[in-house]
């Protein structure tokens, strides 16, 4: 359970707030396995963006600078000032 001012953010916050919560988890996540293994795994997301503002997109993307990381997701990101690949996937085929 994760708790927002004592209160379940599953049940009282917003998706937003929710989903904030979840990307909080997965990026201590990624620490305690690197601490462990002195490397970062692969980190795949499946459409996380679509509920997060601006500012929350732009301070989780700051946290897995040094990730490598999968995004999937129906809408084009806009993901400013950072090095990235992008593939579209048209009726199963691969277009960059």
């Amino acid at each position: 359970m994760i708790y927002l001012n004592n209160k379940e953010i599953n049940i009282y916050g917003s998706q937003g707030q929710n989903r904030t919560a979840m990307l909080s988890l997965k990026i201590a996540e990624l620490q305690v396995i690197n601490d462990e293994i002195g490397e970062y795994p692969i980190l795949l997301l499946d459409d996380f963006m679509s509920e997060l503002d601006k500012n929350r997109r732009k301070n989780f993307l700051e946290n897995i600078e040094n990730t490598q990381v999968i995004i999937t997701g129906t809408e084009k990101l806009d993901i400013e000032k950072l090095n990235y690949l992008e593939y579209n996937v048209i009726n199963g085929k691969i277009i960059r």
